[in-house]
């Protein structure tokens, strides 16, 4: 198997891989662009959102606050603050992403999203770190959320209210199935209620994004100053990663 194809194989992996998170993310990215159009967005504003921005918790929480009348640099700080987990999260990426240049790995990181994230970590337990891979999920994920948001804006104009849907838990039940396949010890298991627990609790009492990047702290804590004993480190053979195209 040549380069090329063997390139093709792995994006096709991802792409498969990420195929039940793309319906959802249709999904969520509809009820955007519904709620975008309510705020006074135009249909290509929430387009242009979601190509440049992908960010859906800093997405929803804008619309929120421009139909708040608030000011950009309150959005832009409400932004940053969301976002602080992704920090944490690049950090536990970082040696799967050692093998990229540094333009690879500047271009994957505005792809970073909880989905993908929990995706190409559960591929790199067992398999090596493959570009092609990553950019499987990671476009069809983007694509997905880009054309939810279109779909929104057109369905919007027939919609009322799109909060009366009842589809906002559909949101937490993806996240719990994402991290289901990242709960492989009971360190994990009670890392995982703890940490829960202390973001619930702190989002109480502090701006949006500071509990989770607290939360996240704790965990990133935890992981260090005891690692699973079970963990190992992923394979890097060509045995493996032919076996990651043959899984195609």
């Amino acid at each position: 198997m040549n380069r090329t194809q063997s390139s093709l194989s792995l994006f096709r992996v991802g792409f498969w891989d990420a195929l039940p998170i793309t319906a959802s993310y249709i999904l969520f990215g509809a009820i955007f662009g519904m709620m975008a159009l309510q705020t006074g967005l135009t249909s290509w504003e929430s387009v242009a959102m979601s190509i440049f921005v992908y960010s859906g918790a800093a997405q929803f929480s804008a619309i929120s606050m421009l139909a708040d009348n608030a000011g950009m640099w309150a959005i832009l700080i409400t932004t940053v603050l969301l976002n602080t987990r992704h920090f944490l999260m690049g950090l536990s990426l970082s040696p799967y992403y050692q093998r990229f240049s540094f333009g690879q790995v500047t271009g994957l990181a505005f792809y970073m999203t909880d989905e993908q994230y929990a995706v190409t970590l559960n591929r790199f337990r067992h398999y090596p770190s493959q570009l092609p891979y990553i950019l499987g999920v990671s476009l069809s994920l983007h694509a997905a959320w880009v054309f939810g948001t279109w779909i929104g804006t057109v369905a919007g104009q027939w919609i009322p209210d799109p909060a009366s849907l009842g589809l906002g838990f559909s949101f937490t039940a993806m996240f719990l199935a994402l991290a289901y396949y990242q709960l492989t010890s009971w360190l994990r298991i009670l890392t995982f209620i703890l940490c829960g627990a202390l973001a619930v609790y702190l989002s109480l009492l502090l701006p949006n994004g500071l509990h989770l990047l607290i939360a996240g702290l704790v965990a990133f804590g935890v992981g260090y100053l005891l690692p699973d004993q079970k963990a190992t480190a992923p394979p890097h053979s060509d045995d493996a990663a032919a076996k990651g195209v043959e899984s195609a």
